[in-house]
């Protein structure tokens, strides 16, 4: 959107490189008293204005100093805060993972206005894009019996559906609607009618009975996700650039504490599997 007017829904070109509206007189001269208004301003600051304006209301005095009401014109019939621009970065909605059962990440993405299916299959795409034939048997998500219907809905032949089977991980299963007919056919995360034999295992306890058990840890992406929650502040005052930088590296050192887990517990992939595969 670099090169389009600031003003929503303008759509207009700007009007030089490196400008943030079109030429339209009262579009620069809206985006010329926005910047005038809020360009002194920084996060650290507005934190320090509402705290010292708490501080002063509770103790009943007339608040004092630099004040947060912002006073903008309107745009032609537009109310000021109804208008809609691009002058100020916004957050993305929420940062989708994607991992192995073992939990090594495998990639991410941003879902930019909310988690829809749209988004998270354009993830999902980007990260196999090149990798065609090495898409995984099973994708454990937590709302995957409505991306299902999305694959299904916009391209019946989506190489997806011959690849992939869509499960909704068991956490969150147990709150899907036993009437979703899709869900429970589909979706199920450890069918007891054999259909999926590679999902459960047969496992003997200490008494010697035998029962059956997932074959699999669904919750990998809620234990990542945990996990990231630790650095969320920092993320939120990132640029794109650093963020995307930012993820990488921490993708890199979860991927090694795992390994290490892994090596620890003697649970790692011997080198003769790769061979018989």
């Amino acid at each position: 959107m670099v090169n389009i007017c600031g003003i929503i829904p303008c759509g207009r070109p700007v009007r030089t490189a490196g400008a943030l509206t079109c030429d339209l007189p009262a579009h620069m001269e809206w985006h010329q008293k926005y910047e005038t208004r809020f360009s002194r301003l920084s996060y650290p600051g507005v934190r320090r204005v509402i705290r010292r304006q708490k501080e002063q209301n509770d103790a009943g005095r007339r608040p004092s100093g630099p004040s947060l009401e912002v006073q903008l014109p309107s745009l032609g019939e537009v109310a000021a805060e109804d208008v809609v621009h691009t002058f100020r970065a916004r957050s993305i909605y929420c940062l989708q993972t994607v991992q192995w059962a073992c939990g090594i990440p495998i990639g991410w993405g941003k879902c930019y206005w909310s988690e829809s299916p749209s988004q998270v299959l354009s993830i999902l795409n980007a990260i196999w894009e090149d990798f065609h034939g090495s898409r995984p048997g099973f994708i454990a998500y937590d709302n995957a019996c409505n991306l299902l219907r999305h694959i299904v809905t916009q391209n019946a032949g989506d190489p997806w559906l011959k690849s992939t089977k869509f499960i909704v991980d068991a956490w969150h299963y147990i709150g899907h609607q036993a009437s979703n007919v899709l869900c429970r056919i589909w979706c199920n995360p450890a069918p007891a009618n054999g259909s999926q034999p590679d999902l459960l295992i047969m496992q003997e306890d200490a008494n010697g009975n035998k029962h059956t058990t997932r074959a699999f840890n669904t919750e990998t992406a809620e234990q990542l996700n945990s996990w990231m929650d630790g650095f969320e502040a920092q993320l939120r005052q990132m640029t794109d650039v650093n963020y995307d930088f930012y993820v990488h590296v921490l993708f890199m050192l979860y991927k090694e504490a795992v390994e290490e887990r892994i090596d620890k517990k003697n649970q790692h992939i011997p080198e003769d599997f790769w061979v018989n595969m």
